[in-house]
């Protein structure tokens, strides 16, 4: 007997994965900003967020995480609460 037919036709609701951008703005230091990426980005070392702060200061722009809708969420407000600029964007493979 087909599994459908024994449990009915419930689909899989697939959760969508999100990519969470920071932002340039003039108003926040490199420290600030390097200081921020380390104490919220979980895995986050001193070099990495310095990288991220020049990478953010010349493109304008860079992916700093990677996940599910619930803990870029989380992520998403805590940066705000610090002051930072980020944004949430789908994720697209385009956009890696």
């Amino acid at each position: 007997m087909e599994i459908s037919k024994l449990f009915g036709n419930t689909k899989r609701r697939r959760r969508k994965r999100m990519q969470l951008y920071l932002l340039d703005d003039d108003k926040n230091t490199f420290e600030y900003v390097i200081a921020s990426l380390t104490a919220l980005l979980p895995m986050c070392n001193a070099l990495q967020a310095e990288q991220i702060a020049m990478i953010v200061h010349h493109a304008g722009e860079a992916n700093i995480y990677s996940g599910f809708s619930p803990e870029i969420y989380m992520l998403y407000v805590a940066f705000q609460k610090a002051g930072l600029t980020v944004q949430i964007r789908e994720y697209n493979k385009k956009n890696k």
